[in-house]
């Protein structure tokens, strides 16, 4: 029975407690506190979960005998919340970004290091069937050398300067739409090329959201070891076709594409074949993977070190758009 806390009680966290009531009706783990600045906020998840104890202060909760915490704060506190959690000795489950700059990520690793805690990114689009399958067909070679792939997260948004809150500032966001909903396309990029990304080049802009202070939309082009060339494309300015957000990789014998639990094959010269999965709730699956890799001292799928990887390659493609040249990856 893992013994948990929540930091951080907003829109996100509600995603995540569906997990973690699955995971208690099946005896694995117990939210034994919640901790939000908004105690009202965090008082109604805590209701929703059992949980006893309601604090604002995140140091609370690392003072009780929780042994892991998952951290839904706003992006600029990731690090030293993280930071705190390990010198705490906590185990962590972090929402995307892992943090807002390398130096961040450096300390973050090494608190990691000292502690001994493990680290889990919650990223909750590879825990959806089609992500999967698609790893495994790439690795069995069901469609050879990987060439090419495209990753999309797109939507319009429309909000108050008031719902925009901290999102609105590069300095409390970090940037705009790509280091937020365009961290979902970029770490899945790079887990179904599964190559170490070489080199970036990006064109961002802002067409539609004049209250917040970063870019509502970006393209970006990532050159991976190997010679493969993707694509990440992200928006809060305009939708595309199909659904919100979708894969595509092509390779020397076909490409597949898809989402969610639609997933398709197309050999070369061919039609496509759609291989059904049964649907999966990716933030339960995530959340499960958490508690098993904590149960069994297992890696997670992603630790810290996949989230900073993730992180160079969107804060390259900041470089790369401001100072109009590609950006190498060291």
């Amino acid at each position: 029975m893992i013994k948990v806390g929540i930091i951080g009680c907003g829109i996100i966290a509600q995603a995540h407690a569906k997990g973690w009531a699955q995971i208690q009706m099946e005896g694995k783990a117990q939210v034994l506190a919640t901790c939000d600045a908004d105690r009202g906020r965090a008082g109604l998840v805590a209701e929703k979960l059992g949980a006893d104890a309601v604090y604002d202060r995140w140091e609370d909760v690392l003072r009780s005998d929780v042994q892991a915490v998952d951290i839904c704060l706003p992006h600029f506190l990731h690090r030293d919340a993280i930071v705190a959690a390990a010198e705490a000795g906590k185990h962590v489950m972090i929402e995307k970004p892992l943090c807002l700059s390398l130096k961040e990520a450096e300390d973050i690793r090494e608190a990691k290091q000292k502690s001994g805690i493990t680290i889990m990114c919650a990223h909750n689009q590879l825990f959806h069937p089609a992500v999967g399958h698609a790893r495994k067909a790439i690795e069995e070679g069901r469609i050879g050398k990987v060439l090419s792939a495209r990753t999309v997260d797109c939507f319009h948004i429309s909000r108050t300067a008031e719902q925009w809150g901290w999102r609105a500032k590069v300095a409390t966001a970090g940037g705009g739409c790509l280091i937020d909903t365009g961290y979902h396309p970029s770490y899945l990029l790079l887990y179904l090329v599964g190559a170490r990304p070489m080199a970036v080049a990006a064109m961002n802009g802002n067409y539609a959201q004049p209250m917040i202070e970063g870019e509502d939309s970006a393209n970006v082009l990532v050159r991976f070891e190997g010679g493969a060339v993707g694509n990440i494309f992200t928006s809060w300015a305009w939708d595309v076709p199909g659904s919100s957000w979708q894969f595509q990789v092509t390779g020397e014998k076909g490409q597949m594409y898809g989402r969610g639990s639609r997933f398709f094959f197309k050999p070369l010269k061919s039609e496509p074949i759609e291989e059904s999965m049964t649907p999966v709730d990716a933030f339960e699956a995530e959340v499960a993977h958490f508690v098993a890799c904590l149960e069994g001292g297992t890696r997670p799928l992603q630790t810290e070190e996949d989230g900073i990887t993730v992180l160079k390659v969107i804060l390259a493609a900041y470089e790369s758009n401001q100072e109009q040249k590609v950006v190498q990856i060291t």
